[in-house]
């Protein structure tokens, strides 16, 4: 009996308080509001966030980003046309293998239950690169 022995006890660990929580949203969900930005005729970079005041307020709704996840959606305008969608864990991204110089429509929308998609945004794909300037 020379070695000695132990007893481990386990408990749970305490939650830290300092941590941000993402439960308990407000119901009413406001749509999120999208920008499209060219960068080459086959693809743009779509960036979405709360507007808060219209003149200049924006908020990120990255406060909880590990905890988010979006859906967009994006297709070529018209009504027939099939919508593709892209899971995001990010407010930003950027959709490829586009058409050059074809008009598209786009949305996004938080994952959160009764989340809304953003109002829909049009934007056409460039001709050309030459009109792009690095």
């Amino acid at each position: 009996d020379a070695e000695p022995r132990y007893l481990v006890s386990v408990r749970p660990a305490r939650v830290s308080n300092n941590k941000k929580s993402c439960s308990g949203r407000n119901k009413t969900q406001k749509p999120l509001q999208l920008v499209v930005g060219t960068l080459t005729p086959t693809s743009v970079f779509l960036s979405w966030g709360i507007l808060v005041n219209p003149q200049h307020d924006w908020t990120s709704t990255s406060n909880c980003a590990s905890d988010r996840f979006y859906t967009v959606r994006y297709r070529e305008k018209g009504k027939d046309k099939k919508w593709v969608f892209q899971l995001c864990p990010a407010t930003e991204t950027v959709i490829d293998s586009l058409k050059p110089n074809t008009p598209y429509e786009f949305g996004v929308k938080d994952n959160a239950e009764d989340s809304i998609w953003s109002k829909t945004l049009n934007h056409k794909t460039v001709l050309s690169s030459k009109y792009l300037t690095i």
